[in-house]
């Protein structure tokens, strides 16, 4: 009989053993000092092969003054890595097409060159994030080679590329290896560059818990801000930032005379609940996508252009202001080639500054419609 119940005993032991492992982690809750950044963080996008005629990180560390006081607290580095030759798009190819997590793209310069600009921005007292490539890397990153095992492959078993994406290819996230050695290149850039958050691309392509299991493995190296480039709301169990791509869609409706206040007002709302809980969308009229494949937000929103962008800075949520927004870009910056934004007159510049210092700190639902019942009529 004792036999039959220490057998029984050590069978629960492994089943519950088993399920500990099998449940998810918990909901990751951000330090009270990160917190405290990314409710008040201001970010930046910054395009680095377009910002200059030199498309360089030296060059572009020259406004990082004129930012800062603009009132520009996050710069946000869209991918700075090597870019894949096999398959490229275009001339220069696609800035997400990653031949080397751990390496800096020639073309603007070396990893001594972008530590330096990391370094003059936290001199500001601004912080540093860099745009991460999880997904995918080109096709001709040495993993190809060197661990085939990391890429998935179709029913026939060939490796293949995400949606249109010709010029990369879809990673294996069923492989931990793949995933451990992905988070320790991360770890790269904080260790190396002290780097402060990621933004992290397509994160809803990826599991969840991968999410989690590098965020927990990374904030232990350094605590950092996270931002996914995603509108499902289960990552922010591992992200305190996801997109507003709702909030832009129903600005652009409002112009077209599709939505009307109460449209707005509804997608604020819903924003706003999880704002005080201290996760928040990003909310933008645009960025590099938006401006390569949709148009400016000139073309898109029209005669709101400004009261939208005045809207995307005093409402619950982060700011986010793209290369050139204060020039203002006028016109689309292609993807795969090289076209400088040419600054020039800055016409834009007070009239953000003005907005960023307006900025409120404190919001209550009806402050949210009593300032959307103050947009112009459409």
């Amino acid at each position: 009989m004792k036999n039959i119940i220490l057998s029984i005993t050590c069978i629960l032991i492994t089943l519950n053993i088993h399920a500990r492992k099998a449940l998810p982690n918990p909901a990751i809750k951000a330090s009270e000092k990160i917190a405290k950044l990314t409710k008040n963080a201001v970010i930046y996008e910054v395009n680095t092969r377009q910002f200059t005629k030199e498309g360089t990180f030296k060059a572009f560390a020259q406004h990082l003054p004129r930012l800062k006081k603009m009132g520009i607290n996050v710069v946000w580095f869209m991918p700075i890595q090597p870019i894949g030759k096999t398959n490229r798009k275009g001339t220069l190819g696609s800035y997400y097409s990653i031949s080397d997590y751990k390496a800096v793209n020639p073309e603007y310069g070396t990893i001594k060159d972008f530590k330096a600009v990391v370094k003059q921005a936290h001199a500001l007292g601004m912080k540093v994030m860099i745009d991460w490539v999880a997904n995918h890397t080109s096709w001709d990153h040495p993993w190809v080679t060197k661990h085939p095992d990391y890429y998935a492959t179709d029913s026939l078993g060939k490796n293949y590329s995400p949606f249109d994406w010709s010029d990369v290819m879809q990673l294996n996230h069923g492989s931990y290896q793949q995933q451990n050695e992905m988070i320790e290149d991360m770890r790269f850039w904080i260790s190396k560059c002290d780097i402060d958050g990621f933004r992290c691309d397509v994160a809803h392509m990826m599991p969840l818990e991968f999410w989690k299991r590098a965020r927990t493995s990374l904030d232990k190296t350094k605590e950092l801000m996270w931002l996914a480039e995603t509108e499902d709301q289960k990552y922010f169990e591992a992200f305190d930032i996801i997109y507003g791509w709702e909030w832009l869609h129903k600005m652009e409706d409002y112009a077209k005379i599709k939505t009307d206040r109460a449209g707005l007002d509804s997608v604020m709302q819903k924003y706003y609940t999880d704002y005080t809980k201290g996760k928040y969308r990003l909310l933008f009229t645009s960025n590099h996508d938006e401006n390569s494949w949709n148009g400016t937000e000139f073309e898109r929103l029209k005669s709101f252009t400004q009261v939208f962008a005045k809207a995307c800075i005093e409402l619950p949520g982060i700011p986010l202001i793209y290369s050139g927004q204060e020039e203002p870009l006028y016109k689309r910056l292609p993807f795969f080639e090289k076209d400088n934004i040419n600054f020039q007159k800055y016409s834009y510049q007070n009239l953000y500054f003005d907005m960023l210092r307006q900025r409120p700190t404190k919001f209550s639902s009806s402050d949210i419609t009593d300032y959307i019942n103050l947009i112009p009529n459409n």
